[in-house]
């Protein structure tokens, strides 16, 4: 009830300060301004290294969503390319208690809120195995862009190196690259985010595969990686063995 009646307050200011700039404020609830945030990053994230800082991005990004978007470039719904992510328990979500939700980067909300999140058009429901004395994570969804640190380790451990022919960049400081690309409109539509479809690669040829005509497949049997270059030679990467 709280929360609804402060919902009624939420509202913008601005205020002048010195040397030419300005302060712009938003109040509003909780999951907006981490859908703001999330947009805003995901739009920084854009930008190429032309010397601004983080920060310096961040803004430029927020004035660009707000005044330079143009009128058809809206995502469905109105809303970016961007994730916000909540943790809620399923009896939450199907009214059978009120514990609160989590979520990231701002701590909990109410159940009321977190069920408006989850409920909202557009929504992507993952789902997190947890145990059910420690509440620690045992398994999550393949269907999320981002590896796990259990699957990190994996690939990591598999390949070794980076999977480009005759490269010998340490996997630990690679990308981890999907084999098939990641479907960001509709994550189960394939391209998984599970070991046998994620590869390491150094920064280099992660930019060569995916700004050239380089096709790779693995084969999950023999986990040998095989590169088709643009002239159409192919080149096999033979599997690490662990003895």
């Amino acid at each position: 009830m709280r929360h609804r009646r402060r919902r009624e307050d939420r509202t913008i200011w601005h205020r002048a300060t010195e040397d030419g700039m300005a302060t712009w404020t938003a109040f509003l609830p909780t999951p907006q301004a981490a859908q703001l945030d999330a947009a805003v990053d995901a739009h920084a994230a854009t930008f190429g290294d032309d010397g601004r800082t983080l920060n310096q991005k961040r803004v430029d990004a927020l004035y660009d969503l707000v005044v330079n978007r143009p009128a058809g470039d809206a995502t469905p719904g109105g809303r970016s390319a961007a994730v916000v992510q909540v943790t809620v328990s399923m009896d939450t979500l199907i009214g059978a208690d009120e514990e609160p939700g989590q979520l990231k980067g701002y701590g909990p909300i109410g159940a009321t809120a977190a069920r408006e999140v989850a409920f909202a058009p557009g929504t992507i429901w993952r789902r997190l195995i947890t145990h059910p004395k420690t509440g620690l994570l045992v398994k999550t969804d393949p269907t999320t862009y981002k590896p796990t640190a259990e699957t990190q380790r994996h690939v990591t451990a598999r390949d070794m190196t980076c999977t480009f022919p005759s490269c010998q960049m340490p996997a630990h400081r690679c990308d981890l690259d999907h084999i098939q690309p990641f479907d960001h409109q509709d994550p189960q539509a394939g391209g998984a985010t599970e070991p046998d479809n994620l590869m390491p690669l150094c920064r280099r040829h992660h930019l060569l595969k995916h700004r050239t005509e380089w096709q790779v497949q693995r084969n999950p049997d023999t986990g040998a990686v095989t590169w088709t270059a643009p002239t159409g030679h192919t080149y096999t990467n033979p599997p690490h063995t662990h003895t």
